[in-house]
């Protein structure tokens, strides 16, 4: 009998059958019914109410959005909306687990797989700052004794311990101070460790959520208790292992950080105090963007886009990105060049005016841009050498300069040139240093040999003990055993010690040369001959050596290499993204987000794209359905590396519950969502997706061999996962911009009163 007429009817039925008897129920409620569909009615209400077994684990469905929810016995894995529905629906059923219930909740679930699916939430990365810990952690399990102040001692075991840091486990942790004393009663037995059994303090960091679980760091000095750690750790990393977790997603943030840069349509330019061009970082991507700025050179006419003047402003706002617009018109006898801003443009009403030149002239670019000061005392300063840290001790001010959609229809208005007479900027030649990122091809012109042997160095008055790395005809490599500090170029004089006593027929001491870098902290000298070749005795004895030797003398392959003051150029690009940037990635198990790099200049735009753990959530903009449209388009054969939508979202005025995620609106709907009485919390985002694809892709990570030596099984997995990236998604917050341009619009379009 299909009982589906009588279901608002036992809907009722079910909660009042808990308190009342059923058959009265049913002589209050239904007194017409025969004695048939009294039975059936009577039957149906007992299967509701009957206990049930199965259990609902929706992580499959659902991944990374399921809570548990644990009712008499059985564990369930439900999002948060079914979760809610759970516990309401218990107060109806009796505070039990019955078949209506469970019912009931695939009901649900049927709505909510109707819904647009939502990708996975993941944290949000900034690849630019490198290891976390900078200490070895091994994993290694050894009682502790925590000895609190009151007197009390607790008992608990290590999982991992580094130098100054300890993750220890216990069985029943109260909650504890912030400071605790720490003893290894077990280590202090062992040789070398006995200093260990005395109490130092560390600092507790207690989870609420894990109070057993404790994260230490020790705040009590002690060169003892520092030298015995580290020793022991050192000795017993091939047995038990390193923690590598820190390194491993270390090295996966700066991949995806080098995928950006290596794929983007964003340019970084370095500029100096004076805000002048000194540097380009460019990829594959950016050869249309600086042949639009070309006279004999890519990029050379850019300092005409970018002035000083204008560089410097732009630094004095640095808080907030803007949009720059640009156009070049041919004249009869030469181009003219004309570059505002949207502020400046909307300061003189010459927007519309603008545009509507721009797009005559054919050549009207828009440029989002962000700056940001550099900072020169992150870790990686350190490996510079002398020719690096000359080379980039210059530099003030680094830029983002990312080519972005411009409007392609005219404005119905009559505008002239004359009207953007103050925008009219004269074309400025610079020569900026470009360098393509990536490996660099080597520069050497003879090949270096390996060579370790015994020299002195005399600089001035005082002689220097080292050995030789590897030489060349003209060159040398040398190592010292105390830093040196010397102006570059300078003259010094060498002496080859073990290899003058070898062949005593050549003069191998006072050899002059001259020193061309530093590198190591000082204590590694290059060296290059100082005088004619032809009479330097130096280039003559290491002529006859290769030419006599070279089945023994191993040559240094002339490999593409890093060098480091471009590892130093990316870690300071990548302190700044141009943008929130998700990384996406594709397995048996469909697209998922493999990460998200974080842009902290942008924080409205970060709040919007976070959930409210402060995550990233793609799904705010896209959902799985319409990624997958997405995705197709980025397959097809335009010729297009990269493909840009508007994501208009916003709620409406009157409803809570109704809200509005547009892609590429018609103009009507524009107009409709930018009405203040219609919509409210309006977003604009300007998404920009490029696929990613394996073979294009090159990763130099310093930390990389690290983690090879550190965790093969690590270095399998991230190489795993750098496998199934497959796309690249940049979001720019264009929602005041989109504003003003309607502002405009609106008093362009809007009739002229007549005079009175």
């Amino acid at each position: 009998m299909d009982l589906s007429t009588y279901k608002t009817l036992l809907n009722k039925l079910v909660p009042l059958s808990y308190q009342y008897d059923l058959a009265g129920l049913l002589d209050t409620m239904l007194p017409e019914a025969d004695e048939d569909i009294r039975f059936q009615l009577k039957a149906e209400v007992r299967r509701l109410t009957s206990p049930c077994l199965r259990v609902l684990d929706l992580r499959s469905l659902f991944p990374e959005q399921c809570r548990r929810v644990s009712h008499q016995g059985l564990d369930h894995e439900l999002p948060e909306r079914l979760a809610n529905h759970f516990q309401t629906l218990l107060l109806d059923y009796g505070g039990e687990y019955t078949r209506g219930l469970y019912e009931s909740l695939l009901a649900e679930l049927a709505v909510l797989r109707k819904l647009p699916a939502q990708f996975n939430i993941v944290h949000w990365h900034q690849p630019s700052l490198g290891l976390q810990r900078k200490e070895s952690r091994l994993r290694f399990v050894t009682p502790v004794c925590l000895q609190l102040d009151n007197g009390q001692v607790l008992q608990g075991n290590t999982l991992d311990i580094s130098p100054a840091g300890l993750l220890v486990q216990l069985q029943n942790a109260p909650r504890l101070p912030e400071e605790v004393a720490i003893s290894f009663p077990e280590l202090a037995k062992q040789a070398g460790l006995e200093c260990l059994v005395a109490p130092k303090r560390y600092r507790v960091r207690q989870d609420l959520g894990e109070l057993n679980r404790l994260k230490m760091q020790r705040v009590e000095e002690d060169a003892d208790w520092q030298q015995a750690i580290a020793a022991f750790i050192e000795q017993n990393r091939p047995r038990y292992g390193l923690d590598a977790e820190d390194l491993y997603a270390t090295v996966k943030s700066q991949c995806w950080g080098q995928a950006l840069l290596e794929t983007s349509l964003s340019c970084s330019l370095f500029f100096d105090e004076q805000g002048k061009l000194q540097h380009l970082l460019t990829n594959r991507h950016s050869a249309k963007t600086l042949s639009a700025w070309q006279q004999t050179k890519p990029g050379d006419l850019l300092p005409t886009l970018l002035s000083p003047e204008r560089v410097l402003h732009l630094a004095n706002q640095a808080d907030k990105p803007s949009l720059l617009y640009s156009f070049r018109h041919s004249g009869a006898q030469q181009s003219y060049y004309f570059v505002a801003s949207q502020d400046e443009l909307i300061k003189h009403q010459t927007y519309a005016a603008f545009i509507n030149e721009g797009i005559r002239a054919n050549t009207l670019t828009c440029y989002y841009l962000s700056i940001r000061q550099l900072h020169y005392d992150d870790q990686a300063t350190d490996a510079l050498d002398a020719q690096g840290v000359r080379r980039l001790q210059q530099l003030k001010w680094q830029l983002w300069l990312t080519p972005i959609p411009a409007l392609q229809s005219q404005w119905p208005i009559d505008s002239t040139l004359k009207q953007l007479a103050p925008f009219m900027v004269p074309a400025c030649l610079h020569q900026a240093t470009v360098t393509p990122f990536g490996r660099q091809a080597s520069k050497r012109r003879e090949t270096r040999f390996r060579l370790q042997s015994a020299m002195e160095l005399t600089v001035g008055n005082k002689v220097l003990m080292g050995e030789t790395e590897d030489l060349s005809n003209s060159g040398l490599k040398l190592v010292l055993g105390e830093p040196i500090r010397l102006d570059i170029p300078s003259l010094v004089l060498v002496h080859l010690t073990e290899l003058n006593q070898r062949s005593r027929k050549w003069k191998l001491k006072g050899l002059p040369y001259r020193v061309v870098n530093l590198s190591g902290n000082g204590k590694v000298v290059h060296l290059r001959i100082e005088g004619a070749e032809e009479s330097h005795a130096g280039y003559q004895f290491f002529s006859a050596l290769f030419e006599q030797n070279q089945d023994k003398l191993r040559a240094r392959p002339d490999a593409n290499h890093t060098p480091a003051w471009l590892t130093w150029l990316t870690r300071q690009t990548l302190q700044q993204p141009p943008s929130p940037t998700f990384v996406l990635g594709r397995n048996d198990g469909g697209f998922y987000v493999q990460g998200a790099i974080a842009c902290l200049l942008q924080q409205s735009l970060m709040g919007f794209l976070s959930n409210e753990f402060q995550q990233a959530h793609f799904s705010r903009l896209i959902s799985r359905q319409q990624w997958q449209s997405i995705y197709t388009q980025l397959l097809r054969p335009d010729g297009r590396s990269h493909h840009s939508y508007e994501i208009w979202t916003a709620k409406a005025v009157d409803s809570s519950q109704q809200s509005w995620l547009l892609i590429n609106p018609e103009p009507n709907r524009q107009a409709f969502l930018l009405n203040p009485r219609h919509s409210q919390q309006l977003n604009v985002s300007l998404v920009v997706i490029n696929r990613l694809h394996l073979r294009q892709l090159e990763y130099f990570v310093p930390e990389w061999d690290t983690l090879t030596q550190t965790s093969l099984y690590k270095t399998q997995q991230l190489e795993q996962q750098l496998a199934e990236l497959c796309a690249l998604s940049q979001v720019f917050d264009i929602t005041e911009a989109v504003r003003r341009k309607a502002t405009v619009k609106q008093s362009v379009l809007s009739p002229t009163p007549l005079p009175s």
